[in-house]
């Protein structure tokens, strides 16, 4: 037998093959033992051994077939093949695994694909081509450093004529357990793409986890001491957060892993939420914490306040979203110019990042539940950390009604194979038992049972929660009629309608009638820095006792604290009431209930409710206009809430989700979790550009001297004039440009634009998927200045 020189092979310029492997495997060792994702990572890379690839390294214009992906999947299946019984017996005899490796090593550089057809027409005959007329790979002898094995030949293997059909035999129509087959295929997929990236860079992960644990519950015990429980409000609110406590530690005895926090606004959540975690951390020290909202704005206020419980952890504490900036990121960046060793520091903070490599990271729930079910590469590097984590998901009832149950279920079943937690949190919790379905859930979602509640939900008929009536106007109104009742309050008002374009009028009606006290417009047509201003200034006015209106969309409904004595709330499904409640009397501190108006808003002879409501969503409108009559109490709305959501789960299909970017224009989830429908799982987005419209983002220029979008252009054409193949400097310039974006996250605008809509005109041409607008196009009173009947945030 000839003798291999193993240790000349390289993986990359400066690594050798094995090094890289056995790096790839104990990085994927540390974080999961599923038997797919070892032998994903001992075959990822095996067809580098190909020499037209060695050659590539030194000379990247070499020609030659020198792509390894599909070339490593076939020296995979030609291993399957001479060791069938072995591979059989290691997958229980399920051959849906083999794909499942074979898919995993063929696309560790792309997207995980829809099965069975795993293979592209175009590089299958490329690698044909190569199967032809190339001697053979030393791989049988690179794969003896890794496993026992009987002994094979790649080129010469009978499988190279009929490769594509032999690997579509291994993917059964019928998926023995899609769920698991789902998870593992995904989580083995993430964390071979995870690992593989980790060892070429030599990134080493954040240490601190379990000092992180201890510290956390030291510094949050000391933040609770310091308050002591004067008001009505404190005692329950102190009374609340024990009793989850104690209940979280019965359920954790008995092995539960997911668990329901139902609890009214205004109770406290976040300390709750936090002491939970803390519980759960006291015996599984070294645990990560992912606290998930739906909103930017909660986002932000959420790590206000964990900043301030847990002082001097700041550095392990990391809020990730689209308008975050790195501190460390600065730092080293300021560091560069002087020392480029630093820019080895710039890419840690950044892969620390995309992969959430922090102990206590703040985030949304765009990052959270697409990453669930996501089949992409550069999503799937957080998933591996996923695992050993605690989920804090606060407002579940953000997700599509349809998707409730769905989400709920696959997290818990995750939870379970990848040692997680989760507590989901609401106000409006909705109901989380299996329905009866089209599908059999109970045999897709085996041993499942709804999340336990940690709280009782007596708390809700408390007295200090009965905080405000409901009165609902019998009459339509339009935007002059609602003008004059506002005008007729002697208090602060808040006002929610369900469009921007609603609100725009409100203001502009109430404007012109020259009122005596502030007016503010609210609406996501305001950069985030001028919402902030707008929402302090309104709490400004409201604890110095002067009289504000406010007029907004349902963007201030969830998680924002403000307290106003009146809401005037323009119809929409219960939820979204008892949301929008929760910004009206919500300390319960005024000497008389808050008043709330719910009406019927129209224009043009039609409702605005139901042109925003409609379709498939109208009947959860229709039952709130048919439940809510006359005058209720807050404990009556949350019986409402009750039936509303059992209504939902008993009547609504299970799994659906409704966007023209899907076939058809829908998907029914577990339908395609049987199929292993990756790819076309994977095109799930929480916010649809089909419905509501196509994002444009436009930066808002500050003064004449504001030169921040001429210098995102200057990086823009300094990313175009450095060479391809120069990679490091490629990459540093991509990680300069996304946080020189951030930087200017405060001043964007995103709307969602339909063809019918009139844009503004920009002054700039598009530069990173963003325009620049004068302050001509903008008014941080009124907004931007564009033409929009249908937009709802």
């Amino acid at each position: 037998m000839l003798v291999v020189d193993l240790t000349q092979y390289r993986s990359h310029p400066n690594k050798q093959l094995l090094v890289h492997t056995h790096g790839v495997i104990n990085c994927i060792h540390a974080g999961t033992k599923l038997k797919i994702t070892k032998l994903a990572a001992i075959f990822h890379d095996a067809g580098k051994l190909n020499p037209n690839f060695q050659r590539k390294l030194d000379m990247p214009a070499t020609c030659g077939y020198s792509n390894h992906s599909y070339l490593s999947a076939f020296a995979f299946l030609c291993y399957c093949a001479s060791n069938q019984d072995a591979v059989l017996n290691g997958f229980n005899n399920e051959k849906e695994w083999i794909g499942s490796v074979l898919a995993i090593i063929a696309h560790h550089h792309g997207n995980l694909p829809d099965f069975p057809i795993i293979l592209k027409d175009e590089e299958y005959s490329r690698l044909l081509s190569f199967l032809n007329d190339s001697p053979d790979l030393p791989v049988s002898e690179f794969l003896g450093e890794f496993i026992p094995h009987n002994r094979f030949l790649v080129l010469n293997h009978h499988l190279k004529d009929e490769f594509k059909n032999s690997i579509q035999i291994q993917l059964t129509k019928q998926i023995t357990n899609p769920i698991t087959f789902f998870l593992e295929t995904q989580f083995a997929f993430a964390s071979l793409i995870t690992a593989d990236k980790t060892d070429a860079s030599n990134h080493q992960t954040k240490e601190g986890f379990c000092d992180f644990s201890v510290q956390f519950n030291n510094k949050l015990k000391n933040h609770c001491n310091k308050f002591l429980d004067i008001t009505d409000l404190d005692k329950i609110r102190s009374k609340m957060r024990k009793e989850a406590i104690l209940k979280i530690k019965t359920e954790l005895f008995d092995g539960k892993r997911i668990f329901s926090l139902t609890a009214p606004t205004g109770s406290g959540k976040t300390m709750i939420l936090l002491s939970l975690a803390g519980e759960i951390l006291s015996d599984n020290s070294g645990m990560r914490i992912i606290y998930a909202l739906p909103f930017l704005s909660i986002t932000e206020q959420v790590e206000k306040i964990c900043r301030n419980v847990f002082k001097g952890l700041n550095d392990l504490i990391c809020r990730i979203d689209s308008q975050t900036e790195n501190s460390g990121f600065e730092s080293f960046q300021n560091a560069l110019d002087s020392d480029p060793v630093f820019i080895k520091d710039i890419f840690a903070t950044q892969f620390a990042e995309d992969t959430f490599d922090y102990p206590f990271i703040i985030t949304t729930f765009v990052r959270l539940f697409e990453t669930l079910v996501s089949n992409r590469n550069a999503t799937l590097l957080k998933l591996p950390n996923f695992s050993n984590t605690i989920f804090l998901i606060d407002e579940i009832q953000s997700l599509p009604p349809r998707l409730y149950g769905f989400f709920v279920a696959l997290l818990g079943v995750f939870c379970k194979k990848f040692n997680s937690y989760a507590i989901i949190s609401s106000a409006t919790m909705p109901n989380f038992d299996l329905p009866n379905n089209k599908h059999s859930l109970k045999d897709m979602f085996k041993d499942y049972i709804s999340p336990p509640e940690l709280l009782s939900l007596d708390y809700f008929n408390e007295k200090i929660f009965d905080r405000y009536h409901i009165e609902r106007l019998i009459e339509p109104v339009n935007i002059e009629q609602l003008a004059g009742m506002i005008i007729r309050e002697n208090k602060s008002t808040l006002v929610i309608l369900n469009t921007i374009q609603d609100t725009k009028d409100l203001f502009n009606e109430l404007f012109n009638c020259n009122i005596d006290y502030e007016l503010i417009l609210l609406n996501t047509h305001f950069t985030p820095d001028d919402r902030k201003i707008k929402i302090d200034r309104c709490i400004m006015f409201l604890d110095e006792g002067k009289r504000v209106v406010l007029i907004s969309t349902q963007l201030i409904e969830a998680g924002v604290d403000i307290d106003f004595p009146i809401l005037y709330r323009d119809f929409c499904p219960i939820p979204s009431i008892v949301q929008s409640s929760g910004r009206c009397n919500r300390n319960g501190k005024r000497t008389t209930k808050g008043r709330i108006i719910i009406f019927d808003l129209q224009k043009n002879d039609q409702s605005r409710s139901s042109f925003i409501y409609r379709g498939k969503d109208s009947r959860f409108l229709l039952y709130a206009k048919e439940k809510i009559q006359g005058f209720l109490s807050e404990p009556v709305l949350f019986k409402l809430q009750e039936s509303f959501f059992d209504e939902l789960q008993a009547n609504t299909l299970f799994g659906f989700h409704y966007d023209k970017i899907f076939k058809n224009g829908e998907v029914d989830f577990i339908q395609r979790l049987k199929e292993g429908a990756f790819a076309e799982i994977g095109k799930f987005r929480l916010i649809s550009e089909s419905d509501f419209g196509e994002e444009y983002r436009y930066y808002i220029t500050q003064d004449g001297d504001d030169v921040t979008f001429e210098e995102l252009e200057k990086h823009q054409e300094e990313l175009k004039n450095i060479k391809f193949h120069d990679f490091d400097k490629r990459k540093l310039k991509y990680i300069q440009i996304e946080k020189h974006l951030r930087g200017m996250a405060g001043h964007i605008v995103q709307v969602r634009l339909k063809d019918t809509d009139v844009k503004p005109i920009a002054c700039s041409n598009e530069c990173c998927g963003l325009l620049k607008l004068s302050k001509s196009s903008y008014s941080p009173v009124t907004g931007i200045l564009l033409s929009t009947e249908n937009q709802i945030l």
